[in-house]
């Protein structure tokens, strides 16, 4: 099976987008990887059935921007992989991860 790839933009605040956008992929599939490119974006590596792809296409694009995609009108339960690239456009590309110092 192909894999499929998808391109969805933000022009919202990063976090609370990120946690809207994994709620509505638990619906239907597992997020079974994630990379992290600093605040600009993110890729989402999604296992699904198949047959709950168009509908996880459909609320996505309901939520936030994303490119156009051929619905696959499938009955499969065979597993797929979507790869879900997310630009956030506020990011700056200078994201800074505090580390607490640890003693010891």
């Amino acid at each position: 099976m192909k894999n499929i790839f998808w391109a969805g933009y933000s022009n919202n605040e990063r976090h609370s987008e990120i946690d809207k956008i994994t709620h509505i992929i638990e619906k239907y599939g597992d997020i079974v990887d994630f990379k992290m490119f600093s605040d600009i974006s993110l890729t989402i590596k999604i296992e699904i059935e198949e047959l709950k792809i168009d509908i996880l296409y459909k609320e996505l694009k309901d939520n936030i921007r994303i490119d156009k995609f051929e619905y696959l009108n499938s009955i499969s339960k065979n597993e797929r992989n979507v790869y879900f690239n997310i630009t956030f456009t506020k990011g700056t590309g200078e994201l800074i991860i505090e580390v607490p110092s640890v003693p010891g």
